[in-house]
């Protein structure tokens, strides 16, 4: 299939790029972005070659947020279509962040409003150590809404009240230090981080992956008691599955278990 707003592509090793692709408008996202993102999604989470997800985008920024033309459109439109164009990031966001594969960002350059939520949606999220990153909606008279819940869950209470309320500009450096960014590196050490990730990602379990992922999420959301009956039920299962027998007899066989993207065996 044929996109416009975007790019997708698997390589050899079952690595999932999806690339914003609207560099003239420095990827900001409308309508089109969003469906044909999460078509692509959908089908990289359905595919078992698919072992991981990179995003990022074309030219030199991430992403600027929402396409002012596309929210201007929305202006006058009845209540029921404006609530369904805004659930579209929203649903997106849920997906990125739920989906069972690790999640990536390649963040090839400055992101704001919106573009924050693609970053605190990722797993690990490599950036620049001088790009520029704001969360602008209070400057334009707009509330940063659908990205809210993960950013704020990203960068902690603190930092989203010292951010979101003042529109304060930061660069990648002080990212890291916010906790939006796992790792700020210079522009032309980008590719080297992100492949680090890569290969650290492809030695690990895709059945294991998706499993620690909902357990990270669930143990996040719930208290002792739940959590107790929960993890203990997990090891249990774990202990029967072939992912663990297969593990645990590489690790005494002395060779790379079977889904190490560098097994050639």
């Amino acid at each position: 299939m044929k996109y416009e707003a975007i790019t997708a592509k698997i390589d050899a090793r079952g690595v999932g790029y999806l690339t914003l692709a609207r560099p003239q408008v420095r990827n900001a996202m409308n309508g089109q972005m969003y469906d044909e993102a999460r078509q692509v999604l959908r089908e990289f989470a359905a595919d078992p070659a698919v072992r991981l997800v990179v995003l990022s985008g074309q030219g030199e920024a991430f992403c600027a947020g929402g396409d002012f033309k596309y929210q201007q459109s929305q202006n006058g439109k009845p209540r029921d279509e404006r609530i369904f164009e805004a659930q579209k990031l929203a649903l997106w966001l849920r997906e990125l962040d739920t989906l069972p594969k690790p999640l990536i960002g390649r963040i090839n350059g400055s992101a704001y409003a919106g573009g924050t939520g693609l970053i605190s949606v990722c797993d690990i999220a490599i950036g620049i150590s001088d790009a520029n990153f704001a969360i602008t909606e209070a400057r334009i008279g707009m509330v940063p809404g659908m990205i809210a819940p993960y950013v704020v869950k990203r960068m902690g209470e603190a930092n989203a009240r010292r951010l979101f309320l003042n529109a304060r500009g930061f660069s990648g450096d002080e990212a890291v230090n916010y906790g939006l960014l796992s790792r700020a590196v210079p522009a032309d050490q980008l590719d080297a981080a992100v492949e680090e990730e890569i290969d650290l990602a492809l030695r690990c379990a895709p059945g294991a992956v998706a499993i620690i992922k909902r357990l990270i999420s669930y143990v996040d959301q719930h208290e002792f008691d739940d959590n107790f009956t929960y993890t203990v039920e997990r090891v249990a299962e774990m202990w029967d599955s072939a992912d663990a027998a297969e593990g645990m007899a590489s690790f005494y066989e002395k060779r790379l278990p079977r889904w190490d993207w560098r097994n050639k065996g």
